[in-house]
């Protein structure tokens, strides 16, 4: 006579390596929604806002306009130019507006200053001003665009206020 297991009711089925049914549906399921960042809370994201600026952090929380939490935040500047520099400051705990967002992605914590290693440091006060000046020029540049294609009867969307 065989013996039967105890009745595991409740439990969802697993795989030896401890993956749930439950897991394995949210990894296969495509969100189109803000539950997409789901798997990235507690995680260390980057965020791209509108207005072009870069803010590094840990994911807290988010709700569903994709408002964001971010916990040990940093703002870094990139300057363009010769050299390349960039400037960062650390902005703590950081609320970001969801409608804000460009752009968000986890980052390889073992990686993810690598790339710094080729850009020149300096104080985030001169990177910002730096930047200001590059944006300066550029709207001067998009505006000459915009006037150009107008006297040729064409219209040229450039909005002032997305920089990224």
């Amino acid at each position: 006579m065989t013996e039967e297991k105890p009745s595991q009711q409740g439990q969802q089925p697993s795989d030896p390596l401890g993956t749930s049914v439950e897991d394995l549906y949210l990894e296969s399921y495509a969100f189109t929604t803000a539950a997409a960042i789901v798997g990235s809370v507690d995680r260390k994201i980057f965020v791209l806002l509108k207005d072009g600026r870069n803010f590094f952090g840990i994911l807290r929380t988010f709700d569903q306009f994709a408002n964001l939490v971010l916990q040990d935040t940093f703002e870094r500047i990139y300057v363009e130019g010769e050299p390349k520099k960039f400037g960062e400051i650390y902005r703590g705990v950081f609320i970001v507006r969801g409608e804000n967002v460009v752009m968000m992605g986890e980052l390889d914590i073992d990686r993810e200053d690598d790339h710094l290693e080729n850009l020149q440091q300096i104080p985030f006060e001169q990177a910002e001003q730096e930047q200001k000046q590059q944006h300066a020029q550029l709207i001067k540049e998009e505006n000459t665009k915009k006037k150009t294609f107008f006297e040729k009867g064409l219209i040229y969307d450039f909005q002032q206020s997305v920089l990224y």
